[in-house]
């Protein structure tokens, strides 16, 4: 017997099996409207400053350009940050700890930022919009691809310069790159 149910609104839609064991059905974006972070949260949490610390122990000169989004989660006990191509595993945080708390309290604890264990990938991240504090859980790989991407929407069709002499795009060629 399957059973569909929508947790919350803006929440995840999850299928129960026979078993009572939920499966997500596909990548899941779950928006946490009622979780608004600084904008300088990394800076607070420390990754900013541990991020240019190693380059400079690698010899590369220069300030870490911060992106719009960062992903914040825990293996094990030990909080990870990350932005673009930058995986920090953090000391102890109480800022990070309130956080982990704060999720499980807003979602009730059917979702979770933490691994089971050290070096594990938790099931979700929280991905943060530093722009306007917006935060969502994403599950864990479909958040970590899009903090990585240098390109936020893909193509399909011939290329995202295809369009016609006139200047115009038809709209034959797939949709076009947001944000280039």
């Amino acid at each position: 017997m399957k059973a569909v149910l929508k947790s919350m609104p803006g929440m995840a839609v999850i299928c129960s099996t026979r078993k009572e064991n939920p499966v997500m059905i596909d990548h899941t974006l779950i928006n946490l409207p009622e979780i608004r972070l600084p904008c300088d949260m990394a800076w607070r949490v420390k990754f900013i400053e541990a991020v240019e610390q190693h380059a400079r122990r690698l010899g590369i000169a220069g300030h870490f350009k911060a992106p719009r989004f960062f992903g914040y989660y825990f293996t094990g006990a030990y909080p990870v940050v990350v932005a673009g191509h930058w995986t920090v595993m953090l000391d102890e945080v109480p800022l990070m700890k309130r956080l982990l708390k704060t999720v499980e309290t807003v979602t009730e604890s059917r979702f979770s930022i933490a691994s089971e264990g050290e070096g594990m990938e938790p099931e979700f991240m929280l991905v943060h919009d530093r722009h306007d504090g917006a935060c969502w859980l994403w599950d864990y790989s479909h958040g970590r691809r899009f903090l990585e991407a240098s390109e936020p929407v893909a193509t399909w069709g011939r290329h995202n310069n295809a369009v016609e002499e006139s200047g115009n795009d038809s709209g034959d060629n797939g949709p076009r790159l947001l944000g280039l």
